[in-house]
């Protein structure tokens, strides 16, 4: 899942470009098209990882320098945070407290957005289709799920 900043590609889940896509957009607002609804989605998913990893970046400081490690080891890594994280929540640590009591708390190191134009992604976009086809399908589903 990425922002607009990241190009299409196999993989990764971006929104309908040219399409409304912050919440801020959508305050008072009610999504007028599936590729508005599928936004909406995403950008409130998208919010709610990025506010999980802000927290534990700022509880376990080897996140914030994960460049230092091998793609295998940062998985491991973050895999191992999370769990160590709920175990924590279930024996209610305050310091995780602030993110349960307060949803729209956004820790200050929060991801920025960036785009990355690596060779790679020059690669994978003859890949780009199959992603458009899975969030269009998951546009989709939303849709129907609005419905019933």
């Amino acid at each position: 899942m990425a922002d607009k900043g990241y190009p299409d590609r196999q993989g990764i889940l971006t929104p309908y470009s040219k399409i409304r896509y912050h919440q801020s957009e959508f305050r008072g607002a009610v999504p007028r098209c599936y590729k508005e609804i599928f936004n909406r989605s995403h950008s409130s998913l998208r919010s709610r990882i990025e506010r999980a990893f802000g927290v534990l970046k700022a509880r376990w400081k080897i996140l914030r320098a994960m460049h230092r490690y091998s793609i295998k080891d940062q998985n491991r890594a973050i895999l191992e945070t999370f769990a160590l994280h709920n175990y924590i929540s279930t024996i209610r640590d305050p310091t995780f407290k602030i993110i349960d009591e307060g949803p729209d708390f956004v820790p200050l190191d929060s991801f920025p957005d960036i785009t990355d134009n690596t060779i790679e992604d020059i690669l994978e976009r003859s890949r780009v289709q199959e992603m458009s086809t899975i969030r269009d399908n998951i546009a989709s589903s939303l849709v129907m799920a609005r419905r019933h």
